[in-house]
């Protein structure tokens, strides 16, 4: 078992033979659920493709007891998710993917924050101009691919729409902190057989194969690296639970993500 304590900011252990979270006994216990094989198969380039009945694991709405006010008072969640170093086809190991939706009478949609606890992530962010469309009649206007490593954190920008590719040889395990004024959505992602890039495995590397089900085409992929963003309490090796249940106000951009907009893209340095 690996000891994730200082990084996370709470008591935490991975270990990861098993993919197994183990927690404190006195934090509130987490919604659990996991993703198997079978519910990825509408999002993989190879949907026969055979692997582990299970993929990751997800525990929603963790937290210590004092902290539940962070759900009532502020519309926040926090959640942990745990994913297995495997190939599934030719592809990597991957995240169903989602939209998240516009803000109730506003024009911009709810964003969300990534940190890596322990390993490395791919995130693969795509912006649609309607993400509800069907793939042959959907514009993917923007392809952003983001590698995050253990301590760094990452923002869903608002309208990205986004997946998360395990391509090391360990298992990956990640935090997030959302609103939960909102439910993700799935549909538009499953009907393309998934986003407009597969990450595939080439001789142990990843290389990147055009999704065809896109009618319209796809556009090139910007890479991007993380920055802190101190003013959103984003600072590499300072645990994002502890400074949101320390300073809420500080994540108040997962619920009104238009007064920091430039904030947020200040995450991302684009190549």
């Amino acid at each position: 078992m690996i000891d994730l304590t200082e990084l996370a900011g709470y008591p935490l252990k991975f270990d990861e033979e098993t993919c197994g979270v183990s927690f404190d006994p006195g934090m509130r216990m987490p919604l659990y659920s996991t993703r198997e094989l079978d519910a990825l198969r509408p999002v993989l380039l190879d949907p026969h493709a055979e692997g582990p009945d299970v993929i990751y694991w997800m525990y929603r709405d963790c937290g210590w007891p004092a902290d539940a006010a962070l759900g009532s008072a502020h519309d926040l969640r926090y959640d942990i998710s745990a994913f297995r170093s495997v190939t599934l086809g030719a592809e990597f190991m991957k995240t169903s993917g989602h939209y998240h939706p516009t803000i109730p009478g506003e024009s911009v949609a709810f964003p969300e924050v990534y940190e890596v606890l322990h390993g490395e992530a791919l995130y693969v962010m795509q912006t649609v101009d309607d993400y509800g469309a069907s793939p042959e009649e959907v514009t993917v206007e923007d392809v952003i691919m983001v590698r995050v490593s253990a301590g760094q954190k990452i923002i869903m920008p608002p309208g990205y729409g986004h997946v998360t590719v395990n391509t090391l040889d360990t298992p990956l395990l990640m935090s997030n902190w959302v609103s939960n004024r909102f439910s993700s959505f799935y549909g538009s992602v499953e009907e393309a057989r998934g986003f407009a890039w597969y990450v595939v495995n080439d001789g142990g590397k990843p290389s990147y194969l055009e999704n065809k089900n896109y009618g319209r085409g796809v556009p090139a992929v910007r890479w991007a690296e993380v920055r802190e963003v101190p003013e959103l309490g984003l600072v590499w090796g300072e645990p994002m639970y502890q400074v949101c249940a320390e300073e809420p106000e500080r994540f108040g951009f997962l619920n009104d993500p238009a007064a920091y907009e430039d904030e947020i893209w200040s995450n991302l340095e684009l190549e």
